[in-house]
């Protein structure tokens, strides 16, 4: 990712939540018009590999991109996450979409960068 590229406004409204589950976190990831398009599930296994699994709701394109972040997240972050997706334009071109799913990485690798500063302190006995 070039520096240019972080720099760059969330201009497509991405907006990204944490929901803490015990040990475990929930994301969900909406823009344009929220909805739910996709679901992945991602665990962090004790070897340090990631698994994960997605399910796409018939017609939506987000599975390809809750499966990454949902992995990203939980490599980052050492615990099983699901990224719950949902990101609607009207009449995307292909450009548009490209720059949704950049924006959309940007921003779960910036939440992911200051987590050890905003995740609650129910996480402080679970983190690696």
């Amino acid at each position: 990712m070039k520096d240019d590229q972080i720099a760059q406004p969330n201009i497509y409204g991405i907006s990204i939540q944490a929901v803490i589950m015990g040990k475990d976190v929930l994301f969900s990831v909406t823009g344009g018009e929220a909805h739910i398009g996709a679901a992945a599930t991602a665990f962090y296994s004790e070897e340090g590999t990631v698994h994960s699994d997605v399910l796409i709701l018939p017609g939506h394109r987000e599975g390809e991109l809750a499966v990454e972040l949902a992995r990203m997240a939980a490599l980052a972050l050492s615990c099983t996450v699901v990224v719950v997706a949902g990101i609607h334009l009207h009449q995307p071109t292909k450009q548009d979409i490209e720059e949704v799913v950049a924006e959309t990485k940007r921003e779960m690798a910036l939440m992911l960068s200051r987590w050890d500063r905003v995740k609650p302190a129910c996480m402080e006995s679970f983190s690696s």
